[in-house]
């Protein structure tokens, strides 16, 4: 649940701040990347480099993880005179995926390594368990 609120808050961020700024002309877009290749997210959630790839290219329209580029030409375009009108917009990067369900990762996967890493932050900080 804190993911998901704290991922509405950006998107809810970024359009007031666009409303408040628009007009000093400063426009206000997010980036919401999806299944992006050797990137700390999907290192976290993958065991298995050829399987996940394989369940990858079944979950996502485009049959493939992003790449970092893909994220990169993102903020390009929306800095570049391409995106001069576009302000208050989240522009997902996830080749298809929202589009399209099943899960890339189970349920079950998610948790277990969410579970995992929460317990080494609490490990390294010196905070118990709330």
């Amino acid at each position: 649940i804190h993911a998901c609120a704290a991922k509405a808050g950006v998107d809810a961020i970024t359009r007031n701040l666009a409303l408040e700024w628009g007009e000093y002309g400063i426009r206000v877009n997010g980036i919401a990347p999806g299944a992006i290749a050797k990137t700390a997210g999907m290192t976290k959630i993958s065991t298995n480099e050829k399987t996940f790839d394989d369940l990858i290219a079944s979950a996502i329209p485009l049959a493939k993880a992003g790449e970092r580029w893909d994220i990169a030409m993102s903020a390009v375009f929306l800095a570049s005179s391409g995106g001069r009108y576009i302000t208050g917009d989240t522009i997902v990067v996830d080749g298809g995926h929202m589009l399209w369900k099943p899960a890339i990762v189970p349920r079950s996967v998610v948790s277990k390594a969410s579970r995992a890493v929460e317990n080494k932050s609490r490990k390294v900080t010196g905070i118990s368990k709330l």
